[in-house]
């Protein structure tokens, strides 16, 4: 029997002008794509690193004088995130309440820490400062161990020691904490025991759930009087910042 192959199709290709152009910048775009992913991997790596450089990624927003006299201009003057149960500094008489929900990790933090305490210091009977945790922990290893010692600090009378000693150092490890327990002479056993128990890590979870609640993004972050100003405030603004309160309340 015999098979009758068919004749085999003609191919016929069509000649095009090849579309260079496009083709630049489809390669373009694929070289900024690649550079875009390098740099948020970068990024990611820094974050986890806590490398970040604040300067190269402008993550700092420096506060304006016009800004927080918007904010006072504002102001409702709610005073329903302040708690009884957080250290706290000042008369409780004060006419202007700062609540901070703040990180003992964080660099703009601790740059607020000092900012913070020569506040109360200025203003001993007009401002009431309480701090409130928010420690994120997936960016400063250990920021959950400093808050929930400062509870613990705290328990002993001794908070603002706690926190003066450790945004100093920023020493987060079980050693760096160990230092600050025996130099500010806490009792040990009376520390690990406040520091194991469940309520302590509640305490701290309460914080962070309020802080959620309210929409707290980043530390530090601040309610003066319950207006929200959030990143660090130098001195001379906060100042004013105070003053135009105390004049308005």
């Amino acid at each position: 029997m015999e098979f009758i192959v068919p004749p085999t199709p003609t191919i016929s290709v069509s000649r095009r002008r090849f579309p260079w152009g496009a083709t630049v910048v489809l390669v373009l775009s694929l070289a900024l794509a690649a550079i875009f992913s390098w740099r948020v991997f970068a990024f990611y790596r820094q974050i986890q690193a806590g490398e970040i450089d604040p300067g190269t990624y402008g993550l700092s927003k420096p506060s304006t004088e016009v800004a927080l006299a918007a904010v006072v201009a504002n102001a409702k003057g709610s005073g329903k995130i302040a708690t009884s149960d957080d250290p706290s500094i000042g008369s409780v008489d004060a006419r202007v309440t700062i609540v901070e929900f703040g990180d003992f990790g964080c660099p703009y933090t601790r740059q607020e820490s000092f900012v913070v305490r020569a506040l109360a210091k200025a203003f001993p009977n007009d401002v009431r400062v309480i701090y409130r945790d928010f420690p994120i922990e997936e960016l400063h290893d250990g920021a959950e161990r400093a808050a929930i010692s400062g509870t613990c600090a705290e328990e002993q009378g001794k908070f603002w020691e706690f926190h003066d000693a450790v945004f100093t150092s920023q020493d987060l490890s079980e050693e760096g904490i160990g230092d600050v327990v025996h130099t500010l002479g806490l009792d040990v056993d009376t520390f690990l025991a406040c520091a194991n128990k469940a309520m302590t890590r509640a305490e701290m979870e309460s914080d962070l759930a309020d802080g959620l609640d309210l929409d707290v993004k980043g530390t530090p972050t601040f309610f003066v009087n319950g207006e929200k100003i959030e990143g660090a405030v130098p001195f001379d603004l906060f100042t004013k910042l105070i003053q135009a309160f105390l004049v308005k309340v």
